[in-house]
């Protein structure tokens, strides 16, 4: 019998712990920012469909905005700069940045040595969902502007410069 009573004993201890550890004090890591609101999407502002001399700076730096839900600017987000491939002598400054108090964050873009189209990311750190991903295109011509194909002459970048 006194073992009888042991089992008893042993299953209630058992019982009350798993009652015990099913009480809701289960805590769980918060997934991000204290009381911030959550990135939910990344918006190109500018920058993208650019083009410059293979191996030179684009005129413009590629500038994204991180929104919340309710498309409010969410400051404080890591997003990383990348080109798609391996390009020679291409370079993002800087490669990775936080966004601002208006959810802002840009990047200085040196193409690769290649000309054609050269493709840039930027997307939230440490995430794999597409709606906290953009892309940005930039083409690289060849020195001295010998790709054949602009029409305009200067392209519309202003007239003589008076001299």
């Amino acid at each position: 019998m006194t073992s009888r009573r042991m089992f008893r004993m042993g299953a209630a201890a058992v019982m009350l712990t798993l009652i015990d550890c099913s009480a809701g004090d289960l805590t769980l890591p918060d997934p991000g920012q204290s009381g911030a609101e959550q990135p939910a999407e990344v918006k190109v502002l500018s920058g993208d469909d650019q083009r410059a001399e293979a191996g030179t700076l684009l005129d413009d730096p590629l500038t994204v905005q991180v929104l919340d839900e309710s498309s409010h600017p969410v400051p404080g987000v890591q997003i990383q700069f990348s080109f798609l491939g391996d390009l020679s002598g291409a370079a993002l400054d800087p490669a990775a940045i936080e966004t601002d108090e208006e959810g802002r964050a840009a990047a200085i873009v040196r193409l690769g040595e290649e000309t054609g189209e050269q493709v840039i990311v930027a997307a939230v750190a440490n995430t794999q969902l597409m709606s906290l991903r953009v892309r940005f295109s930039a083409t690289a011509v060849p020195p001295d502007g010998g790709d054949g194909d602009k029409k305009g002459g200067n392209g519309g970048h202003g007239g003589n410069d008076g001299g």
